[in-house]
């Protein structure tokens, strides 16, 4: 022992010195961010690899909610560590200059039907025609051809601006005798299917020839087509429309035009549902739930009728029950105009209202469940036609006459939330097939007299959430199968089985587009603009031909005229003439 210089002793044991700095002071924290990277990556693939028998819109937020997560926690880490290492600002730094950099060369195009943004470089240039404005003259003779072969040159067209008191220079009947090829939503059918296919199959995109290419006004609707007249209708900025164009060269006959727009971050902007063409007239609804009868050939206004009004709505109040925009195309029945109507809580008659086709007078309203997005349809059921619609949260059937409910039975959705969008599709004797998307999945429900009370009753043949998850489109059906697009892949399906026969492979997948059926051969509007044709096999998925088209998100139905096909979205339509049979 020493003495100090105050006089205590200190030992002379070793006196600790400092410890050394750590060589590595953030080494835990990276470990965690690779942990949290790690379960995140881990969630995610999970959750994709059941998508597939689930809902990839469902799948793609639940990815997200973890992706961000995980991305915030990994984040974290990482900057504990650099701040560990001296280095506090690295971190933040580096992620704001590489979200400057990404937003500053990408933008979000659009977002598909499952949520999913469409990423396209910022300063890419999309050439898409610019709309035309001033009607053409008159329509042309090519395709003008009543029953008898008769050439018909001498229609004159005109614009209207939605003036009832607009002269027509045009005969009203005159439109009467123009063949109509597909003359509502869905076809002359309403079932998205021509018996007979009147085009070749093509080998290669040479055989098809492009029309038109144009651009159009915003929207959902498809293009009914009469002759050489094809109606459809569309948003031109703070105007909706409905337009005729000629189908041999893509220009504008007329447009009717009113002042309103439905528009929304998801569905986006302009109308949703297809005109229908009977006897010289069209009927159409727009998304704000003006319906309009209008001569075929010159646009006049015949009559026209606000169904918010009818309804004791206003537009904010409609669009908070059902969201999405009115999307129910006219169903033409019995000289009536049929529609879903919608209303408050309180309504007691809301799910339907019939025209007059003739004048436009309410004949009757029915229902009280709320609209959704789907179309009535026309079906016999044990012997008797009528009018089945679905609804935010049912399926129904009235009485042609007098919209009288004959019948009804569930079917969830709700039409700010989960919608049902698909209508019915007959799918055998007193039968017909319904599919929903948003985690849904399909029926095929049996209709018939129930021999104890003399009424109706509802049964399910089937019902599953695995099958046919139609969610914008409809299955078309042909020998006992149905072919769709469920959860974005195309399917087929066993209809008196409900067993799935083929998928489209997951690489592959169509998206949230459209199906018509043409005979033997299916044509298939993809979600991001192609059109392929594929064979009407249940043995296989066989892809026959695929065609570049359109350029943008596309969820309109395409219109088959004859070996004419007019495809549409939001900003483009196109014709092709495919080649003769």
């Amino acid at each position: 022992m020493t003495n100090s210089a105050d006089g205590y002793a200190v030992s002379g044991a070793e006196i600790p010195q400092s410890e050394s700095p750590n060589p590595t002071p953030g080494k835990p924290y990276l470990r965690r961010a690779a942990i949290s990277a790690g379960i995140g990556g881990v969630l995610i693939a999970v959750v994709q690899y059941l998508a597939p028998d689930f809902d990839y819109q469902y799948a793609f937020l639940a990815c997200l909610v973890i992706g961000l997560i995980s991305f915030g926690v990994t984040l974290y880490y990482l900057h504990r560590a650099s701040y560990r290492a001296g280095k506090p600002f690295l971190v933040p730094l580096t992620t704001l200059a590489v979200g400057v950099v990404f937003a500053s060369l990408v933008r979000i195009r659009t977002m598909s039907g499952e949520m999913i943004p469409q990423f396209d470089w910022r300063f890419a240039s999309h050439d898409v025609p610019e709309l035309q404005t001033t009607p053409a003259g008159p329509a042309s003779d090519v395709l003008l051809a009543d029953a008898t072969g008769d050439s018909r040159s001498d229609a004159n067209v005109a614009r209207s601006d939605g003036d009832t008191d607009v002269e027509s220079t045009t005969t009203t009947n005159q439109g009467n005798n123009l063949v109509v090829t597909w003359g509502q939503f869905l076809g002359n059918d309403r079932n998205g299917a021509v018996k007979e296919r009147t085009f070749a199959v093509p080998q290669s995109a040479s055989e098809i020839e492009t029309f038109w290419n144009i651009g159009i006004g915003g929207g959902w609707s498809s293009f009914a087509v009469a002759g050489d007249i094809a109606v459809t209708l569309e948003q031109r900025e703070d105007r909706e429309c409905v337009t005729a164009y000629r189908v041999t060269d893509g220009e504008l006959l007329w447009i009717v035009d009113h002042e309103a727009m439905h528009t929304h971050p998801l569905g986006e902007t302009g109308p949703r549902s297809t005109p229908a063409i009977e006897d010289g007239r069209v009927y159409a609804q727009g998304a704000t739930g003006m319906v309009w009868c209008l001569d075929l050939m010159s646009g006049r206004v015949i009559w026209e009728s606000d169904l918010l009004q009818l309804a004791g709505w206003d537009q904010i109040e409609s669009e908070t029950s059902v969201t999405w925009g009115r999307s129910g195309s006219p169903l033409l029945v019995d000289g009536l105009c049929v529609l879903p109507l919608g209303g408050t809580p309180d309504s007691r008659e809301r799910s339907l209202v019939a025209f007059d086709a003739e004048s436009g007078q309410v004949r009757w309203t029915a229902g009280e469940d709320q609209i959704s997005y789907a179309s009535p349809q026309l079906l016999t059921l044990d012997g008797v036609r009528q009018i089945v619609s679905v609804n935010e949260s049912t399926i129904s059937g009235h009485a042609i006459d007098s919209g009288e409910q004959l019948w009804h039975t569930d079917w969830f959705g709700q039409s700010n939330g989960g919608a049902n969008c698909a209508s019915v599709i007959p799918a055998g004797e007193d039968r017909f097939l319904i599919g929903k998307g948003y985690g849904g999945g399909s029926a095929l429900i049996e209709v018939r007299r129930d021999d104890a009370g003399g009424g109706f009753v509802a049964e399910d043949v089937w019902r599953s959430n695995r099958v046919m998850k139609t969610k914008f489109n409809h299955a078309v059906i042909q020998d006992g199968v149905a072919y769709g697009i469920s959860n974005g892949a195309l399917q087929a399906l066993e209809i008196e089985s409900g067993s799935r026969l083929w998928e489209q492979s997951r690489r592959n997948r169509s998206g949230q587009g459209q199906v018509i059926l043409a005979g033997d051969v299916m044509i298939v509007q993809e979600e991001m603009g192609d059109v392929i044709f594929v064979a009407a096999d249940p043995s296989e998925y066989r892809e026959l031909l695929r065609l570049k088209a359109l350029q943008h998100k596309t969820w309109n139905v395409p219109t088959l005229a004859g070996n004419v096909l007019l495809v549409r979205n939001a900003v483009q339509a196109m014709a092709f003439q495919l080649p003769p049979k």
